[in-house]
């Protein structure tokens, strides 16, 4: 956290170090949504990783990913016959909550590689304290149901961009 940390403290100054760094999770929108999983992984504690599994399905996607939490399995709820990182994020969220929060680094949007993430809900509630909840939420957004990262068009891009700068 203290990588996040100097970044809130100077943003202008730590830019490039922080995007540089290993606190950033990159997810690029052809990732296989498994290894999106195992990414996510890398960075919680043993304790905490996401258990699941891929099953084999007679759907052009041709696999599911179900997650295993607390005893029960559940199927990512992928629409139509497609997988997608919105979709994954999102599940991979509800699993991590409440004790996790997964946010986006505001500035990877525009591009096709997003970055990410993942910190306990009290250390992201202390740095909204430290550094004021405006400040955070200006570099990071909660993953939450009703965000389409991947999915935003260039155009939603550019207006969430001019709408932040002018905040």
């Amino acid at each position: 956290m203290e990588k996040l940390k100097e970044f809130l403290a100077a943003p202008d100054k730590m830019q490039d170090e922080f995007w540089e760094s290993d606190v950033l999770i990159w997810i690029d929108w052809r990732e296989y949504d498994e290894d999106i999983i195992q990414y996510f992984n890398e960075k919680l504690p043993d304790e905490d990783e996401i258990s699941f599994k891929c099953v084999d399905i007679d759907k052009e996607r041709g696999v599911d990913i179900i997650l295993k939490k607390n005893g029960v399995e559940t199927p990512i709820p992928y629409v139509d016959d497609r997988m997608d990182r919105d979709t994954t994020l999102k599940s991979i969220q509800e699993y991590l909550a409440p004790k996790y929060q997964i946010r986006c680094y505001l500035e990877s949007l525009g591009g096709d590689t997003l970055a990410f993430c993942v910190y306990p809900t009290g250390q992201w509630q202390q740095l909204e304290q430290e550094f004021g909840s405006d400040k955070v939420a200006y570099y990071f957004v909660p993953i939450r149901p009703d965000i389409n990262l991947f999915e935003m068009d260039m155009n939603e891009v550019f207006r969430l961009l001019k709408v932040r700068e002018k905040n």
